[in-house]
């Protein structure tokens, strides 16, 4: 997206709300999506991955939109992923028991056979989220 366009976006009301969408909002919108455009692209380039076509592929995958879908084990990649991997500081994060988010990143790995304990396996399931997230704005 342009800055023009994101501009040009100040005089749009969204549907939502039917407010007014701020010129400033605008510009924070396309900055998230610059941010997010070059972090995607920087993980796969480190993973030695194709960009975007293997990506936009997995995210057609009816199991993989059922990972991405489901509330809780979404929440459970994001935080896993705010702590840095690490499993115990997550589930203390969001009150669960260790075990919980140990079945939950498993259940993860059954339906879609991406281990986000391992690092590499982590970053594509992070860029999924991001692509997906991108997608689903608009």
């Amino acid at each position: 997206m342009t800055t023009n366009k994101a501009i040009s976006m100040g005089n749009e009301k969204t549907p939502e709300t039917n407010n007014v969408l701020t010129r400033e909002k605008a510009e924070e919108y396309q900055r998230q999506v610059r941010d997010n455009s070059c972090l995607l692209n920087i993980m796969l380039d480190s993973m030695g991955r194709e960009c975007p076509d293997s990506l936009y592929s997995m995210l057609s995958s009816q199991k993989v939109l059922k990972v991405l879908e489901d509330d809780e084990l979404l929440l459970s990649a994001r935080v896993l992923f705010d702590n840095n991997l690490s499993i115990g500081d997550a589930s203390k994060q969001i009150y669960i028991h260790r075990n919980t988010m140990v079945y939950r990143i498993e259940k993860i790995q059954r339906l879609i056979g991406l281990d986000i304990r391992n690092f590499d396996d982590a970053m594509t399931l992070r860029a999924l989220i991001i692509l997906y997230d991108n997608i689903k704005r608009y």
